[in-house]
């Protein structure tokens, strides 16, 4: 028994429907990926940056690479969500290349977030009735101790932040910016200064493609008003630069950290004082040192309608 042949236009009609049904198959699938990234990205509302990775390691579906972009479902979430930031959000926040979407939006959740001291390194510095965004310093011993904004990192464009104490009489309590040194709260590190040439070595092993220029740790005393910088080489001076109007009794300081222009700048009472020191750029996090006592306390932002 012979097979009938198919005319040509029969072939067309097959080659046709084939097609058709391709296309609305595809059609179908991007329409249920885009419903799934929906899902996803409302979902990430209410979970951390490590909640989503996990959701990716433990759901096929969800954290599989597409073939069109390389992208899992959860990564699509993510960049819908970065995508959809503020300009000025995202002027502060620019992706660098080849970075993981999740870890970009662990960093935009700490960028909304209220600023906390993540790391407490050396032993003479707690939290103040469990408040994350309040620190003191242990009295009674003679160690230096630092509490590190860490899970706020800050990589570019212009960032503020207030710190404040409760009393003008502590001498040794310090505030302004130091390079990200994750794990370091780990270390059981009795007492630590960042300003010592002792630690300048364990401190430069700690350097990245994302430290930039030589100012990796720039403080200012909150009693006297002077500044204290270091590029954690041994060949390198620390510098000491005070200011003529600086307040002594002043409880509040603001400090901006200006990535475009490079300049750590100290404002009192509304009023901009001086630019502590330029040339800084790459990462870096807010800081505050204790030696003897003393407390603090960290929001972000600064009251910039009384600056003149």
């Amino acid at each position: 028994m012979t097979r009938k042949r198919r005319s040509r236009g029969e072939r067309t009609v097959a080659m046709s429907a084939t097609g058709t049904h391709g296309t609305i198959e595809r059609q179908r699938v991007a329409s249920a990926l885009a419903n799934m990234v929906d899902v996803v990205s409302q979902l990430a509302t209410f979970l951390e940056a490590a909640d989503l990775c996990h959701l990716k390691a433990t759901c096929k579906s969800l954290g599989a690479a597409n073939t069109f972009n390389g992208l899992s479902v959860v990564d699509e979430a993510a960049v819908r969500i970065y995508r959809g930031a503020s300009d000025e959000e995202k002027a502060v926040l620019p992706r660098y290349e080849g970075e993981s979407w999740i870890v970009l939006y662990h960093h935009l959740l700490m960028l909304r977030a209220r600023l906390t001291f993540d790391q407490l390194v050396g032993r003479y510095v707690e939290y103040r009735g469990g408040d994350k965004s309040s620190v003191q310093g242990i009295s009674g011993y003679f160690g230096r101790s630092q509490a590190i904004c860490g899970d706020h990192i800050m990589r570019a464009g212009k960032h503020w932040a207030t710190f404040t104490r409760s009393s003008s009489l502590v001498i040794n309590q310090t505030v302004g910016v130091i390079r990200p040194l994750p794990g370091w709260e780990k270390r059981g590190i009795l007492s630590f200064n960042p300003g010592s040439d002792v630690c300048c070595p364990d401190l430069h092993q700690e350097r990245t493609d994302r430290w930039e220029g030589n100012v990796h740790y720039c403080c200012v005393n909150m009693t006297t008003g002077y500044c204290h910088w270091t590029a954690w080489r041994d060949t390198d001076s620390n510098n000491l630069v005070g200011h003529s109007d600086y307040d002594e009794d002043c409880l509040t300081l603001g400090v901006s950290l200006d990535l475009d222009e490079g300049t750590l700048s100290l404002y009192q009472n509304g009023r901009r004082l001086c630019t502590l020191k330029d040339g800084l750029a790459g990462e870096y996090c807010w800081i505050a040192g204790f030696f003897q006592g003393g407390d603090v306390s960290v929001q972000r932002g600064y009251n910039v309608n009384r600056v003149a």
